[in-house]
């Protein structure tokens, strides 16, 4: 079986093309802790026979076989599991390596989650791949609900601005483009640095004074995030420590564009609305 691939040139931030295969995939391999949880969602978790490093959710993945980590794959182990299909990350998988599993004959569905809608439409096509097309559909239908739902909720909302840590040292944020700066948007929140070019851009603290936003949210490990919140704390001009609104964030729910993400937000709309009610 053969899937021919049209790959997406829009700077890895569009879903790469359609992929077509000849027979349900039994064997699948994923290289991307998202992608793993993708799966289950789709309901081929039992299908799922090899994934990288970090893929820890849901916790059946941790006793799938390890092929390596998203930028250093074990290419002899993916050839002795013999996957039907290897699911990849667009911006996250080495170029070179995925080129390495084309030549050696896998077959390959390329993909880059970078909107919110994206998820239940991979999930979708993750179940149709797999034969799991009516748990995959009821999942996508699910998860397109809650977002329609929030969305029509705060679509006349007053506006929170918000910053978004996904690092410190250098501080690193989010810009537009990324899922998590939708994620916002859906919460009626406006990502204050949305209009620079980089998806991860780096970002200094005079930067966010300047942009005094109402809300601070943090990403990031959990043993950093206190720290994080200290920092902060220390300029008491920002309304986000004026007013308390700095809140630590399960960097999982929301740095992964998974199912997760969109069952996060209901818990992330009532945080941005405690925000909304200082201004």
């Amino acid at each position: 079986m053969k899937i021919s691939i049209i790959y997406s040139v829009a700077m890895g931030l569009m879903l790469a093309g359609w992929a077509v295969m000849a027979e349900p995939a039994k064997r699948i391999i994923s290289l991307a802790p998202s992608l793993t949880e993708l799966v289950y969602s789709a309901g081929a978790g039992d299908q799922l026979v090899g994934v990288v490093n970090y893929s820890d959710y849901p916790p059946a993945a941790l006793s799938v076989p390890i092929v390596g980590s998203y930028n250093a794959l074990n290419f002899e182990v993916i050839m002795q599991l013999k996957p039907d299909l290897v699911l990849a990350w667009q911006s996250g998988n080495r170029p070179q390596d995925l080129d390495r599993l084309k030549r050696l004959g896998l077959n390959l569905l390329i993909r880059d989650t970078q909107r919110l809608d994206d998820i239940p439409n991979l999930i979708e096509e993750i179940g149709g791949f797999s034969q799991q097309t009516q748990t995959a559909s009821t999942e996508a239908k699910r998860l397109r609900q809650q977002l329609d739902q929030l969305r029509q909720r705060y679509q006349d909302a007053p506006k929170v601005r918000v910053f978004y840590q996904v690092w410190h040292q250098p501080t690193i944020t989010i810009n537009g483009e990324q899922f998590i700066s939708q994620a916002i948007e859906v919460c009626g929140g406006t990502n204050v640095f949305a209009d620079l070019s980089a998806l991860a851009p780096h970002v200094n603290r005079e930067a966010v004074i300047q942009k005094n936003p109402d809300i601070i949210l943090l990403g990031g490990l959990d043993h950093v995030q206190q720290k994080w919140l200290k920092d902060w704390q220390k300029i008491p001009q920002l309304n986000a420590v004026k007013n308390a609104q700095i809140y630590a964030l399960n960097a999982d729910h929301f740095q992964r564009p998974t199912a997760r993400l969109i069952d996060a937000l209901d818990n992330l709309c009532r945080l941005m609305d405690q925000a909304r009610a200082q201004n």
